[in-house]
């Protein structure tokens, strides 16, 4: 799909992408490219970074992959300085790196929640804290930087056997509002969020949606009756990103068709039930997000 926005509308900029070598976080990194930024993108996969980095390359994009998980301070540390040396600053910080699986209230571990909280949650705050020294020296749409948290819907209702993912994004509303507020007042950073639907073709979509449940996420009960491309979140990061979002500040912007809205959940508790333990095999096989011996 082509893109409205004009092609150098972040020429010069440099942004780095946490969870930037596949699904959203991929076409993100790639937009911004192919709209003149430099990237750097972040993830636990060597092998995903290299494949990320190379595909980013072959358009033309100056992309590095640095590994590093972000629930660690020290990685945390190390990658925005690394990408600070090699591009020699740092305009925008895209926090996309995240944890889920499907679990009940009553199998999920205490530890199961935690993980997904410290991915989500404090890997994000621990983030933004480490690029506090580079944003401030940032040269975007404001004299400050710029921050995005990749949130979900999942929270502004609720969801079956999301409950750990639905207070992990709470806390990262929570935390793009407060950064918002006192990055935005102390140092012009503007911080701001995005929140997707089910959008296709994405990992995220895979461990929780697999093909048995296509037919389901599809039905008409939907806004615009259609799931969401990783192209939609790229163009409202690319808004946020740009000068056209320059007096946005401290907004998660929801971006899913309307989806949240529905009424009631599109699948039934007992289906879900059910399509877990299909999840569940399938990631043992081919593992997608957190392996279930780490929970």
């Amino acid at each position: 799909m082509e893109s409205p926005f004009k092609a150098d509308i972040l020429k010069g900029q440099v942004a780095f992408v946490t969870g930037g070598g596949s699904g959203i976080g991929f076409e993100i990194s790639r937009q911004f490219g192919k709209h003149g930024a430099s990237v750097a993108i972040m993830g636990r996969r060597r092998q995903v970074l290299d494949d990320a980095v190379s595909a980013l390359q072959s358009e033309g994009i100056q992309a590095i992959g640095l590994d590093g998980d972000v629930r660690k301070r020290e990685d945390a540390s190390r990658v925005l300085e690394e990408a600070f040396k090699h591009f020699g600053k740092l305009d925008i910080l895209v926090n996309g790196a995240a944890g889920n699986f499907l679990a009940s209230p009553e199998d999920l571990s205490p530890n199961g929640l935690k993980t997904v909280l410290d991915i989500d949650s404090v890997g994000t705050f621990t983030m933004c804290h480490e690029a506090l020294k580079y944003l401030k020296k940032g040269k975007g749409p404001s004299t400050g930087g710029l921050i995005l948290n990749i949130s979900a819907t999942l929270h502004y209702t609720a969801s079956w056997y999301q409950i750990h993912v639905s207070a992990a994004k709470a806390a990262v509303d929570s935390i793009t509002r407060s950064l918002a507020l006192e990055w935005g007042t102390d140092y012009d950073i503007r911080v701001n969020g995005i929140a997707p639907g089910p959008i296709q073709d994405t990992p995220g979509m895979r461990k929780l949606a697999p093909a048995e449940m296509q037919s389901d996420v599809s039905r008409d009960d939907r806004l615009l009756r259609k799931l969401g491309k990783t192209w939609d979140i790229a163009m409202a990061a690319l808004y946020l990103a740009s000068d056209a979002g320059k007096f946005v500040n401290g907004t998660t912007m929801i971006v899913d068709g309307g989806h949240w809205l529905s009424k009631p959940r599109y699948i039934a508790k007992e289906e879900v039930k059910n399509l877990s333990r299909v999840v569940e095999k399938k990631s043992r096989k081919s593992p997608v997000g957190i392996p279930s011996s780490k929970l």
